[in-house]
């Protein structure tokens, strides 16, 4: 949101509403405007119990004018309603909404935010592309490092609370909101408190979001995003690691892999660490071919003073120096234990 100096206190309108329990994104959309009045139609569902609606736009002069689905403007007048004007957004709260097609109209010029916001009984509790792995006899999903691959079909991951849902379907949307393709996913339990979903699917090449829509119990459309907006990447970065465990005193060698898809790119390699256990990269740049994968080796360089126990994240990035540009990276967790044997790291 763009706001004045003397504003800032009014954007805890927001602040309050986005902090609620069980608050989940109904829509979230940007774009441009050119003067011409724009229509957003945002569903809001029967088991609502809050919804914010929140305009910005980058410049001033930009107006958003919202209408019920029974036809009234939502205005400062209305008992339901909190409404907080800015100079170039607008931030309106109705508790106990209609259930039915809400209208944001929305004018002026420049880049323009539209975020929905509703606290009800339906909401994601989490989404996240996953990949099989694990020590046989021990095989699962795990959650994938960075960002999904391009043109590779991604599995995704997708938990929710459902109990005030009739059915459930999964969309993929653009950053405007709009949808891109439905997604087939299956539950893999039984529990409408959590339940979970797993589905395969090839991805766009725009960034997108995962949205579930359908009927409330009542039988109301209902729809929510989930805020993360993914993209996809053409590069790919894995750790290949036999640890978890630092030892005090001790150097340890971590090895990754960077696997450049597409065209022929330069890699630079940054790595981080919280506790800057980091002693060598090697190496720093990696010149790779399309589809050809390069390793980067990370000391880890332990004090013998540390204080077991103590947790250490490493964080690896790979971007594209000359070629097409495409960036992803890989965070590690390691925890330091208490031996402080030396250990050689080749």
């Amino acid at each position: 949101m763009f706001l004045q100096r003397s504003e800032a206190a009014k954007a805890f309108h927001l602040v309050r509403e986005s902090t609620r329990n069980n608050v989940s994104m109904v829509f979230w959309g940007t774009g441009i405007l050119d003067r011409k009045p724009l229509t957003i139609k945002i569903p809001v569902d029967s088991v609502t119990k809050r919804i914010t609606f929140t305009f910005s736009v980058d410049t001033k002069g930009g107006q958003l004018t919202l209408t019920q689905p029974s036809g009234g403007e939502v205005t400062e007048s209305l008992a339901s309603a909190e409404v907080t004007e800015l100079n170039c957004g607008r931030i309106l709260t109705v508790s106990l909404p209609e259930a039915g097609e809400w209208r944001a109209q929305i004018t002026g010029r420049g880049r323009y935010w539209v975020e929905a916001l509703a606290q009800s009984d339906i909401y994601f509790v989490g989404v996240e592309f996953v990949k099989k792995g694990g020590r046989p006899g021990h095989e699962g999903l795990f959650r994938i490092q960075g960002q999904p691959v391009a043109g590779t079909p991604a599995t995704v991951q997708a938990s929710l609370s459902a109990n005030a849902t009739k059915t459930i379907e999964f969309d993929l949307v653009t950053e405007g909101g709009q949808a891109i393709r439905k997604l087939e996913m299956h539950p893999v339990n039984s529990d409408r408190e959590f339940l979970e979903f797993v589905g395969t699917v090839d991805l766009p090449y725009v960034p997108f979001r995962l949205a579930v829509t359908g009927q409330d119990s009542n039988g109301s459309h209902y729809q929510r995003f989930f805020s993360n907006l993914f993209h996809t990447e053409n590069v790919e970065v894995t750790s290949k690691l036999d640890f978890d465990e630092l030892s005090a005193g001790s150097t340890k060698q971590a090895t990754f892999m960077v696997r450049n898809i597409g065209d022929a790119r330069t890699f630079n390699m940054t790595v981080t660490d919280s506790h800057q256990f980091v002693s060598k990269v090697e190496p720093k740049e990696l010149a790779l071919g399309a589809g050809e994968t390069g390793t980067v080796r990370v000391d880890l360089t332990v004090p013998a003073g540390i204080t077991p126990g103590v947790g250490e994240d490493i964080v690896i990035v790979a971007a594209s120096t000359a070629g097409p540009p495409t960036s992803n990276s890989s965070v590690v967790h390691f925890s330091v234990s208490s031996s402080s044997a030396t250990e050689n790291p080749h």
